[in-house]
């Protein structure tokens, strides 16, 4: 994903999808909300994205709203001293698309196999 997102032809308009859902009952916890708490764009998420490492990496989930591809990748990361939760998919086999479903604060804590 790194390499996806670090090179010259990536098209932040085709090749990423930042899904910003609001949560009527959880607004804090929405993707809306960190962005404009954190003062961020999608720019900004790119940024985050490329600076993921394994350490951060939290678990593997099961899509079973989209078995195609059904693998959902979720990560946490420290911003500001804030735990910002990411979940990510990653679509297609020659033309890649990366699906950052969530971008949000944690609801609760998370856990990191490898750090």
């Amino acid at each position: 994903m790194k390499e996806f997102l670090g090179k010259e032809d990536f098209n932040i308009d085709f090749d990423l999808t930042l899904i910003k859902k609001k949560k009527p009952n959880d607004e804090e916890h929405s993707t809306p909300y960190t962005l404009l708490d954190l003062d961020y764009d999608i720019w900004d998420v790119v940024e985050r994205l490329k600076e993921l490492t394994v350490s951060e990496y939290s678990e593997t989930k099961i899509d079973k709203d989209d078995l195609d591809p059904p693998l959902l990748f979720v990560f946490g990361i420290d911003i500001n001293r804030k735990l910002v939760y990411v979940k990510l998919k990653i679509k297609g086999d020659q033309k890649r698309r990366i699906l950052c479903v969530s971008f949000h604060y944690a609801r609760e804590p998370m856990k990191f196999p490898y750090a």
